[in-house]
């Protein structure tokens, strides 16, 4: 337990906080200090399947390890296609269009051989990592929700966005794709049917983040509101006298000129 709190949960906690240094101090000092205690945090946890490998919080470290590369890939792609278009600031080119889709595409290839081949991440025993059976069906509802919601988002409220929505309800049918082949063809190292039981899970788990969202907004407006109705009304005042008009009369012609 010590070791899995020096080695693993410490360096976890120091990623957020050496961040949290380099946004609220101005010297140029304190930033580099920040952001390499961050990384220094972050090497930490990557290094715990070695460090630690006896903690099961472990695993996590290798979880990030292994998804790190096909996760900026995707989240590369989808900002590309998202900013190439007809965006008043930060616009991108066509080019970028079409690489945003080719790293989308690689990056989604990066999770099908995770899957579907000898990349898949296992833990001591051979068993397949506990976390990557969470990350990987959550990830792809998630991408498959928001790039067709994204598109259709661009063509309600955009102007001349038609292509990029393109692009993305292409992204939202291949994130499907994956799902529906993973949940009807055996990987080595999973069963289609075990994985539609974690993909029912993640449908769950994401309506209960949906909900609690929801929730959370309506609970934020409805203390808004009673606040609101429980301040008093303001007071009326009495209408302005000849000697208050004359005197605002001779503030407006000193500041602006004119006649009385």
């Amino acid at each position: 337990m010590l070791k899995a709190a020096v080695f693993f949960w410490l360096p976890f906690a120091l990623v957020p906080f050496g961040v949290w240094v380099a946004q609220i101090k101005s010297a140029k000092i304190t930033d580099k200090l920040g952001y390499l205690v961050a990384v220094v945090g972050g090497i930490l946890v990557l290094a715990s399947p070695w460090t630690v490998p006896e903690s099961p919080s472990s695993a996590v470290g290798q979880l990030i390890g292994f998804i790190v590369g096909p996760v900026i890939l995707i989240l590369f792609g989808l900002f590309n296609i998202a900013y190439s278009g007809n965006v008043p600031v930060g616009r991108l080119s066509t080019r970028d269009r079409y690489f945003g889709l080719l790293s989308f595409i690689l990056g989604i290839i990066w999770l099908s051989l995770m899957h579907w081949w000898e990349l898949t991440p296992v833990v001591d025993g051979g068993e397949i990592n506990p976390y990557w059976l969470v990350f990987l069906p959550n990830l792809l509802l998630s991408l498959t929700c928001l790039a067709m919601a994204g598109g259709l988002a661009m063509i309600a409220f955009g102007d001349s966005r038609t292509n990029e929505s393109k692009y993305l309800f292409s992204a939202s049918a291949l994130s499907f794709t994956f799902i529906i082949c993973a949940m009807n063809f055996d990987s080595p190292k999973l069963e289609a049917i075990s994985f539609r039981e974690y993909v029912w899970l993640s449908i769950a788990d994401l309506i209960g983040i949906l909900i609690g969202a929801l929730l959370a907004i309506l609970s934020f407006a409805l203390v808004i509101f009673i606040y609101e109705k429980s301040i008093p009304s303001p007071e009326s005042i009495d209408a302005p006298n000849a000697e208050e008009l004359a005197h605002v009369s001779e503030v407006i012609t000193q500041n602006i000129g004119g006649d009385e």
